[in-house]
């Protein structure tokens, strides 16, 4: 069901402060390794395998460029909660964005409603079979004398 203007504009209103409630975010992704160290004889080359870690990795674009950092686990637990208010906003935002769109589609409609009924009061019906000069230039090519 379609909602109307009044309840978009409310929910805009309630989302812009959803917004300023987010605290601090950061982009990118943490994630937990266990990684071989490649001297012969560790464990983590026997068979099988003990692998070296539980290690924390943030990883995140700067310029184009994939960066992974290795944290500490006090980093990754400030760095998790940053991440999660980071999708929060993104949310949001994707929320005001479809709240905006009917919102600027219903101020279209109104505007082009509005310029309709001006048009069609500033210019008087022609009367049936009357000749008037069309704005139009001519299709025709005219030929030099």
């Amino acid at each position: 069901m379609a909602r109307s203007a009044d309840a978009d504009a409310e929910g805009y209103e309630q989302l812009k402060r959803a917004v300023s409630q987010v605290g601090l975010i950061r982009r990118g992704s943490l994630v937990t390794r266990l990684v071989p160290c490649g001297r012969p004889g560790c464990r983590c080359q026997a068979d099988p395998p003990q692998l070296h870690g539980p290690y924390q990795q943030w990883t995140t674009k700067t310029r184009g460029r994939t960066v992974t950092v290795r944290v500490h686990p006090e980093q990754a637990r400030l760095l998790r909660e940053w991440i999660a208010n980071g999708r929060k906003l993104n949310q949001i935002v994707a929320e005001m964005q479809r709240v905006c769109l009917r919102l600027t589609d219903r101020l279209l409609r109104a505007a082009h409603d509005v310029e309709k009924a001006t048009v069609s009061r500033a210019r008087p019906p022609r009367a049936h079979g009357s000749r008037t000069a069309s704005k139009r230039p001519s299709c025709r090519m005219r030929t030099p004398k």
